[in-house]
Formats: C-alpha cells, sequence, structure tokens
C-alpha cells in the first residue's frame, strides 16, 4: 500500500521545518547581498570614472598650456602673424571653455561632492583665474608681442600653481575612492555578518524546532511501531495497546489515522485468533461433550507409541461404547441423549487426573488412553484392568435426568501396546475386543487377543461376502409358524437365513448388523417382503392355509426409507398378494426418531389392509401412553422375558404389565420364545393367547413345515 501525501509530509516535517526557512532566508540574504554588491559597484565605477576624468582633464590642461606656451614663445620671437595668434587664440578659447564644462562635470560627481563642497569651490576658482590669465595673455600677445615674454612667465607660474591644485584634487580623489571602497566593504561585510549571526539564530530556533518535532513525531511512531512489532510475535491472547489507544484519541490527522488502523488490525487479529480457536475446537474437539475428537486423539495416540518405543513402556487403548443408551435416546428423545452423552463425558474426566486421557467418537462411543504402563506387560494389564473396572462402576451409577432414573453400563474393548503397532491397528483391536464384550453379555470388559483378531478379520469377511450373497441368491426363508393355546397355526414369521458357499448356515445375528451398517439392508428387506408376498399367494391358492397371516420384520435403517410405502406397494401389486394377510414387525427405533412420519407411513399402509405388530416389546422403555398413538395390531412379549419367566419373580411383573398393556389397548400379545408347557401354561393364565416359540415349531424351510389339509375356523 502505497502511503499517501499527508503522511509522507509528516515524515518530512522535521526537515522542511528547517529546509524552507533557511532557503527563504537564504535567497532573502543573497538577494540583498547582491544589491549591495550592485550598489557598491556602481560607486566604484563612479569614483573610477570621476577618477579618470580628473586625469583626461589634467593631461588636456597639459595640452593646453603648452600650446600658450608655445604660442608666447612665437609670439615673443616674432614668428607668430597677427592672423595666426588670432587663431591660436581663439582656438585655446574654445578648449578653455571645453575644460570649463569637464571642470563642472567634475565637480559635480558623487567622488567629488563626498570630498568636500570646497575643494569643488575652489578648483573652480582656480581654473576660472588661469582660464582669464590664459586669455588674457592670448589677447596681449595677440595686440603687442614683445610683452609675450613677460606674460610667459606668469603663465608658467600660474599654470604650476593651478597643476599643484588639481594634482593635490586628484590625490585627495583617489584617497576618497579608496576610502569610499572600503567603506562600502566595510559595510557589506558588516551587513553580511549581521545575516549569518540572524541566520545562525534563526538555524538554531529551527533546529530546535526540528529537533523537538521529530522527538514528538518519532514518539508516536515508536508508539505505532510497538503496537505493530506486539501484533506481529506470536501470541494466545491479542495484546492490549494503551499508548496507540491514547494516540487514537488524543491524537490528529494521520497519525491518528495509523494508530485507528493500528487498532483495527488488533481487533482482525483479535478476531482471527478467535476464529483460529473456533477451528482448533471443531477440529480437535467435540462438540457436544467438549472431549477430544477422534482427530486429536489419534494424535496422542501416535505420540504416545513414540513414547512407549522410546522408553520400553506399555499404554493400554480402551475403546467404550454404552449399553442401551439407544434404547433411552430413541425412547425419551436426542435431548435427554445428549444429556445423558455430557454426564458421562464429566464422569470419565475425572480419570484425567490419573494420567489418562478421555475422548469421544461419536455416538455412544468414547476411547481413553492411559500412557506410562509397568514395562511388565503383566502389571500393565493389570493396571488396566483396574482402571476399565472402576470406569465400569462409574458408568453404571444411575444417572437422574428430568426427575427421572437412567441406567447406564459400557462395555470395554482394551488393547495394550508397547510401541509396535500403529493407531489405525489399534484402534481396530480396541474396536474389535469392545464388539466381543457386546457379545459375552454386556457390562462387560475384554482385551484384545488372537481370537479376537480372529473374531474382527471374520468380520472383515462376512462384509465383504454379504455385499456379493444377494446377487448370488445365496439367502434363504425360512418360517416360525405362531399358534393359539389349542395348537392351532394363527400364521407365520418369515426369518432370513444365508447360506454361505463355504461357510455353510451364518447366524442372522452375525450378518444382520453389518448389513445394518453398510446399507444392505434396504434391498436385503425388498428381497425378504417380496418371498414372503409370494408364500402369501401360494397359501391363498389353499383352502387350507388361506387364513394364515406371515410376519415380515422391517429394518429401522428400511423403514425411514422416504419411499418405504411405494415400495411395499410395488411388491404387492407385483405379486397379487393380499394385504391382508401381510404384517409387518417393526422395533421401537423404527419409530422414535420421526415419530409422525412413522405413524403417517402405517397408516396409509392400514389403509391397504396391512397389520403391523410392535417386535420385541418390553426391551426399551415404551410407554402406555406412547402406545396409544400407534396404529398397532399386536405387540410381540421379547423371548428374554420368557426365557426365565417361572425362574424370576422380575419376569413374572414384567410379562404381566405388558398383557394388561396390550388388553387394555385391545392389541393381541404374542409371546416369543415359549419352549415348555409349563411356559404356556403360566401364559395362558395370565391372558395371553397367541405363541410362537421352539415348543411349537423350529424355523424351518417351507417345504418341512406341517401345515393342515383342511381349513380351520379361527376366531
Amino acid at each position: 500500500m502505497k502511503p499517501n501525501r499527508p503522511l509522507i509530509w509528516i515524515f518530512l516535517l522535521p526537515t522542511l521545518v528547517v529546509l524552507i526557512p533557511a532557503l527563504l532566508f537564504g535567497l532573502a540574504a543573497v538577494q540583498v547581498l547582491k544589491e549591495r554588491m550592485t550598489q557598491n559597484h556602481a560607486i566604484q565605477s563612479a569614483d573610477m570614472a570621476a577618477l579618470l576624468q580628473a586625469a583626461n582633464y589634467t593631461q588636456s590642461l597639459g595640452e593646453l598650456h603648452q600650446g600658450v606656451v608655445d604660442m608666447l614663445q612665437q609670439a615673443d620671437r616674432g614668428e607668430l602673424s597677427a592672423l595666426a595668434s588670432y587663431r591660436l587664440h581663439s582656438s585655446f578659447v574654445n578648449e578653455l571653455a571645453i575644460l570649463a564644462g569637464q571642470i563642472q562635470t567634475l565637480t559635480e560627481t558623487p567622488l567629488m561632492i563626498d570630498l568636500n563642497h570646497g575643494s569643488a569651490q575652489h578648483l573652480r576658482e582656480a581654473f576660472e583665474g588661469y582660464r582669464r590669465f590664459i586669455i588674457m595673455a592670448g589677447d596681449i600677445a595677440t595686440v603687442d608681442a614683445t610683452r609675450a615674454r613677460h606674460y610667459l612667465d606668469e603663465a608658467q607660474h600660474e599654470f604650476l600653481r593651478f597643476s599643484m591644485l588639481t594634482g593635490h584634487l586628484s590625490s585627495k580623489l583617489a584617497q576618497r575612492s579608496g576610502e569610499r571602497t572600503s567603506d562600502a566593504y566595510q559595510d557589506t561585510l558588516g551587513y553580511f555578518n549581521t545575516l549569518l549571526l540572524f541566520g545562525g539564530a534563526i538555524l538554531a530556533l529551527m533546529l530546535v524546532a526540528a529537533f523537538y518535532s521529530a522527538r514528538i513525531l518519532n514518539r508516536h511512531l515508536l508508539i505505532i511501531a510497538e503496537g505493530l512489532l506486539a501484533l506481529s510475535h506470536p501470541h494466545r491472547e491479542v495484546p492490549e495497546l494503551p499508548r496507540v489507544q491514547r494516540l487514537a484519541e488524543l491524537g490528529r490527522g494521520q497519525l491518528q489515522q495509523l494508530a485507528l488502523a493500528v487498532l483495527r488490525l488488533r481487533e482482525s487479529e483479535a478476531r482471527r485468533l478467535v476464529a483460529e480457536r473456533k477451528a482448533h475446537q471443531l477440529a480437535h474437539f467435540d462438540g457436544l461433550t467438549e472431549l477430544p475428537n477422534w482427530r486429536m486423539m489419534s494424535e496422542h495416540l501416535a505420540h504416545s507409541l513414540m513414547l512407549c518405543q522410546r522408553n520400553g513402556q506399555h499404554g493400554a487403548l480402551i475403546y467404550l461404547d454404552l449399553d442401551l443408551f439407544q434404547q433411552i435416546n430413541d425412547s425419551y428423545g436426542h435431548r435427554t441423549g445428549d444429556r445423558l452423552l455430557r454426564e458421562v463425558a464429566q464422569r470419565l474426566r475425572t480419570f484425567q487426573q490419573e494420567g489418562c486421557m478421555v475422548g469421544r467418537l461419536g455416538g455412544d462411543e468414547f476411547l481413553l488412553i492411559i500412557d506410562s504402563l509397568p514395562k511388565q506387560p503383566d502389571k500393565a494389564a493389570n493396571l488396566a484392568e483396574e482402571l476399565a473396572d472402576r470406569i465400569r462402576i462409574v458408568v453404571a451409577e444411575p444417572y437422574s435426568i428430568d426427575g427421572i432414573q437412567h441406567f447406564l453400563s459400557a462395555s470395554q474393548g482394551v488393547a495394550m501396546f508397547d510401541g509396535s503397532s500403529d493407531v489405525e491397528t489399534l484402534f481396530k483391536l480396541a474396536d474389535a475386543a469392545c464388539h466381543h464384550a457386546k457379545v459375552a453379555g454386556r457390562n462387560t470388559i475384554c482385551f484384545h487377543d488372537d481370537a479376537t483378531q480372529a473374531l474382527m478379520e471374520a468380520r472383515n469377511e462376512t462384509r465383504r461376502d454379504l455385499r456379493l450373497a444377494l446377487q448370488r441368491g445365496e439367502f434363504r426363508l425360512v418360517y416360525q409358524l405362531q399358534y393359539d393355546a389349542d395348537y392351532r397355526p394363527l400364521g407365520a414369521e418369515a426369518l432370513i437365513r444365508w447360506q454361505h458357499p463355504s461357510r455353510g448356515m451364518v447366524s442372522p445375528a452375525e450378518f444382520i448388523p453389518l448389513a445394518e451398517e453398510s446399507g444392505l439392508i434396504v434391498p436385503l428387506g425388498d428381497w425378504v417382503l417380496e418371498q414372503a408376498c409370494r408364500q402369501l399367494v401360494a397359501w391363498q391358492q389353499q383352502a387350507a392355509t388361506a387364513h394364515l397371516t406371515l410376519a415380515v420384520n422391517v429394518s429401522a435403517r428400511q423403514f425411514k426409507e422416504p419411499d418405504f410405502v411405494e415400495r411395499i406397494q410395488r411388491v404387492l401389486t407385483a405379486t397379487g398378494a393380499n394385504p391382508h394377510r401381510l404384517k409387518l414387525e417393526l422395533t421401537e427405533s423404527s419409530l422414535l426418531d420421526d415419530v409422525e412420519a412413522g405413524i403417517d407411513k402405517m397408516r396409509r399402509l392400514k389403509r391397504l389392509g396391512i397389520r403391523f405388530a410392535l417386535d420385541d416389546f418390553g426391551t426399551g422403555y415404551s410407554s402406555l401412553q406412547y402406545l396409544k398413538q400407534l396404529p398397532l395390531d399386536q405387540i410381540k412379549i421379547d423371548q428374554s422375558f420368557v426365557n426365565d419367566l417361572l425362574l424370576s419373580g422380575d419376569d413374572m411383573a414384567i410379562v404381566r404389565t405388558i398383557i394388561a398393556m396390550g388388553v387394555s389397548l385391545q392389541l393381541e400379545v404374542v409371546a416369543e420364545g415359549v419352549e415348555t408347557a409349563h411356559q404356556l401354561g403360566w401364559l395362558v393364565e395370565a391372558g395371553c393367547h397367541v405363541f410362537q416359540g421352539y415348543y411349537f415349531c423350529k424355523p424351518l424351510p417351507i417345504d418341512q413345515i406341517e401345515l393342515p389339509s383342511t381349513s380351520i375356523s379361527v376366531s
């Protein structure tokens, strides 16, 4: 940026304070000195002219006198005629008239006037006397030549007297001319000294003014420079600039503008630091819990690996996954879920005092890094296990939010390291160990080992094979019949199986979560629905099975598809299945993210005749008020409550409550996992009338299911 002109003048001010007055004074002094020198030159020229005039006069007078003497001598010798004498006499008279004019001019010169008036007057009088004598001598010589000698002596005497006078006067003129020249020189020298004196005084004053002006300007510029220097240095906080602030308030002109520009720069720097902190916060910290995110944790983990490798120590990476958090989040909303996550983060922060770094990956997953564990692997593992166990206890303590108590637990996977691994590998190992902990029963701590590694590799292989299984036609449907208390089949539930070409039958518990993660659950669900509808069409063609309903499980991911209703309609149209015999089983998580949209989809499908069941009821946080909003036809008691029904009073109470809720809402209640006659008898007495489980029928391919050959009337 180019400085503007006023700013340049500010920097030039000290120089201009001295330069301009000095220049003006110098010009004036030179002009005056020039006039003085011109005047002195004129005086000297006039004096020289007067001296030259006096010299010429003396020369002319001498020549005239010599002519008069010659005339008188010739007259005395009788060599001059009267006519010649007359002519000479006339020329002498004319020359005397000229000399009289020269005398008058000489007496009027400044040099003669300056000499004194008496000298000029005496010169004129002496010349007049000499003139008269010469004229008279000429006249007498013309008339009487015999008297010429007498006048010749007199003429010599008069000439000598007059010559002495003119010589003396010329000497005095020359002396006076020298005096006048000397006076003019001294006057000029004195004036020059006066100019030097005043010029020096003025210059000194200007230098003092320039010094103080430069000092003030330098002080102000130094304040601005110090402000810029303070802003240019690396800093965590924007420096305060009180002196620049005062200059901006009290200063004027361009200096004030400079100070204001520095303050604006400071404000810009402050905004930059705030934005930088925000960017750093967003890049390295979780927005909800303010814990370090994966990026910052990975950087710290890489540093820990380097330290362990250098010092020969061990460390531990704990991958923590909250159990049942998703159900609380789905039942009570994201606000409650977020508050729970913040509370969990606050509890985990207490372990930072023990040298443990805590971070959040996202969702309900957290990471903890423990540094500087002992060099002995067994001691390091024991300390890591002790810390993980204390974390488990802290996380399991009740959470009170809006007057409601919530309970969480944590599955933890621990991966030990000594610096020989890398960040990505450690993360995968800890993740695999955490997954193993969840499979082992939740609220569990698992360390990574070879078996866990093998499990992780198998999951990756399963994920890869899953993408090809649908194209290869490796999936199959099996059906588990549902019965009433009189052992009459009412319908069935379609269950998917994966017949892997090399691994054999793959459990749904293994591949369904992977399908959910990858998004393959949507096309897979469409395939299950189409196959189930084709089976419905086959049953509709026989009177003995035309009354059977077929239940199909719908995943949360599948139900959330915007065109879910249209997909169902297309399948029904393509297969010709009776929608009144189709039942869709949903979980609570399918509905709670957007209850209004979910209810709208259910009602649109209900208008087609499709029925709905709420699967795994009792494992979530459903309430009577929540159930009343849903257009359900059936609720299914989760088999986890039925398994220990006769051994646990809590399970009995839960099942009775579920049945009572179903009756009050006029919903059909289905008990899953019925395996014994005692369980069946208790459920019948409790008011449940539809059953599903191994006691009646295992999930079988359609060609292995025994169905009645005649139609059965079902009320």
